[in-house]
C-alpha cells in the first residue's frame, strides 16, 4: 500500500489557508484528528486531513461557531442530530438578518449625520427636515424668549426621539408645522403665549391657561399631531424624568397637563 501521509502540519495549514497554530487548536477541540507521531517525531497528514481542515475553515468562515462544527461535519442526516444542525443554522441565519437590519439602520443614521456634518450643521437625532426647520425658526426668532422656547422644544423632541418615546406621528406633525411658513407663524404665536406664562402663579393666569390649552388642542387636531403614551401627570411608569423636570414652570406645566388630558380623554372615547 502507498503511504498517504504525505505532508506535515505547515504544508497542510498553508494548503487550507490557515496556520499550524489553528490546526493545533482544532486538534484540541476534537474537530480534526491528530495523527500519531512518526519515529522522527513529526506528524504527517493525508489528503483526507486536508479536506477535513478545509471544510472546518469553510464552515467557520461562513459563521458557524466552532462548537457547532463537529455536529455539522459528523452528524448523520438520518438521525435526530440533523434536526439540531438545521435549528442551529436557522438560528445563525436569523442572527445575521438581525445584524443586517441593525447595520442598515446604523448606516442610515451615520449617513444622515455625515450629511449634517459636511453641511456644517449640528448633528441631531431629529428627522433631517424637522432639524432644519427648527434651525431656520431659531435663527429667525424675533425675541430671545421665543428663541429659548424653540431651543427647549427642539431639545425635548430630540430627547424623545433618542429614547424612542416619540411616535412617528408626533415628529411628522411637528415637521409639517415647523417647516411650513404659514403654520410656523401660528406655532410661534403659541410659543409667545406659552413664554408669557413663565414665572406667573397658575391661579393668577387661569384664563390665559385655558385659552392656550384650547389653542393647542385645536392646533393638534388641525395638524393631526397625535399624542400617545401615559398621562404626563402619571409618574408611575419607567420614564426617568418627571414632568417637573421637563417643564419646571408651574403655569406652563398646567397647560401641558390640561391639554394632554383633553387629548387622552378624546382617545378613550374613540
Amino acid at each position: 500500500m502507498v503511504d498517504t501521509r504525505i505532508m506535515r502540519i505547515g504544508r497542510m495549514a498553508e494548503a487550507a489557508g490557515t496556520t499550524p497554530r489553528a490546526v493545533r487548536h482544532y486538534h484540541r477541540l476534537g474537530l480534526l484528528a491528530e495523527p500519531e507521531r512518526l519515529p522522527n517525531g513529526y506528524r504527517e497528514y493525508t489528503v483526507d486531513d486536508v479536506v477535513r481542515l478545509m471544510r472546518i475553515r469553510w464552515l467557520a468562515d461562513s459563521g458557524v461557531p466552532l462548537g457547532s462544527i463537529a455536529a455539522v461535519l459528523n452528524g448523520d442526516p438520518a438521525e435526530a442530530d440533523a434536526r439540531d444542525v438545521v435549528a442551529d443554522l436557522r438560528a445563525l441565519i436569523d442572527g445575521i438578518r438581525r445584524e443586517q437590519a441593525t447595520l442598515a439602520r446604523r448606516s442610515a443614521l451615520l449617513t444622515a449625520m455625515l450629511s449634517d456634518a459636511e453641511a456644517g450643521h449640528p448633528i441631531s437625532a431629529l428627522p433631517t427636515v424637522l432639524a432644519a426647520a427648527f434651525r431656520d425658526a431659531i435663527d429667525g426668532a424675533e425675541t430671545r424668549s421665543v428663541r429659548a422656547e424653540l431651543e427647549r422644544e427642539r431639545d425635548l423632541l430630540e430627547m424623545l426621539a433618542v429614547t424612542g418615546a416619540a411616535p412617528p406621528s408626533l415628529l411628522d406633525g411637528f415637521t409639517a408645522v415647523v417647516a411650513d411658513p404659514g403654520q410656523r407663524s401660528e406655532y410661534l404665536e403659541l410659543l409667545v403665549a406659552w413664554s408669557a406664562l413663565e414665572g406667573r402663579r397658575p391661579e393668577s393666569v387661569e384664563n390665559e391657561i385655558d385659552a392656550l390649552v384650547d389653542r393647542l388642542v385645536d392646533s393638534f387636531d388641525r395638524n393631526r399631531i397625535a399624542l400617545s403614551g401615559p398621562d404626563p401627570g402619571d409618574e408611575s411608569g419607567d420614564w426617568p424624568l418627571t414632568l417637573e423636570d421637563v417643564v419646571p414652570d408651574p403655569a406652563q406645566r398646567e397647560v401641558v397637563l390640561r391639554a394632554s388630558r383633553v387629548v387622552l380623554s378624546r382617545m378613550e372615547e374613540t
